[in-house]
């Protein structure tokens, strides 16, 4: 994407010339001869940059060493015919066509910016959403205060077990601890709390 981007910047600009590395001109020298420094930043390259370079004619090699930080990581994601049509213009054409890739490129980090920033804030996994359920029991079910009362024999719905509500001692059935079997209503007999194995 950011290629075509650099394209259509770089189009607005130059028209289309020949590659580098057809491109020859008189009396030109072969190859340009790297400072210490750049040939420290030249070593540094990737083999399939510095194959871009060497096909270069001198003059586009020596002008590469002139460009500004930002100019040169434009320059890279330009093509050898865009590079030509840079190299061959006259100094206020280059500040022209370097605006305008300027431009292109701010408005290319802007939009993979935002990309990134929006596939960061979206989750991949599951979301998990708390969704609590409250059940609230007729106002006539007891007292005002919120209290349930505890259930009796003639009294089972909006009321709570008396085990439950925390009241122990005799005259209190204990819930069993086990399936008897079959219903409570089919039995009879009172059933143990816990069953002996």
């Amino acid at each position: 994407m950011k290629r075509f981007i650099f394209a259509s910047a770089a189009a607005l600009a130059f028209t289309a010339t020949p590659a580098m590395a057809d491109h020859h001109m008189e009396g030109e020298a072969k190859a340009y001869v790297l400072t210490a420094d750049q040939q420290s930043t030249y070593d540094g390259w990737p083999g399939d940059r510095r194959s871009i370079y060497d096909a270069w004619p001198a003059g586009a090699q020596e002008y590469y060493w002139t460009l500004e930080p930002e100019q040169e990581a434009g320059w890279w994601v330009l093509n050898d015919t865009q590079r030509v049509r840079i190299y061959e213009m006259n100094t206020e054409q280059r500040a022209q066509a370097w605006t305008a890739i300027a431009a292109q490129m701010q408005n290319a980090n802007a939009t993979s910016t935002a990309a990134r920033t929006a596939s960061s804030s979206a989750t991949t996994g599951p979301r998990f959403v708390r969704s609590e359920v409250v059940q609230t029991t007729p106002a006539d079910a007891g007292p005002p205060d919120g209290e349930l009362p505890i259930c009796s024999s003639d009294a089972q719905d909006n009321c709570i077990n008396a085990w439950e509500a925390g009241k122990r001692g005799p005259g209190v059935n204990r819930p069993l601890e086990y399936w008897p079997g079959r219903p409570a209503s089919e039995i009879d007999e009172p059933l143990p709390a816990t069953r002996d194995d």
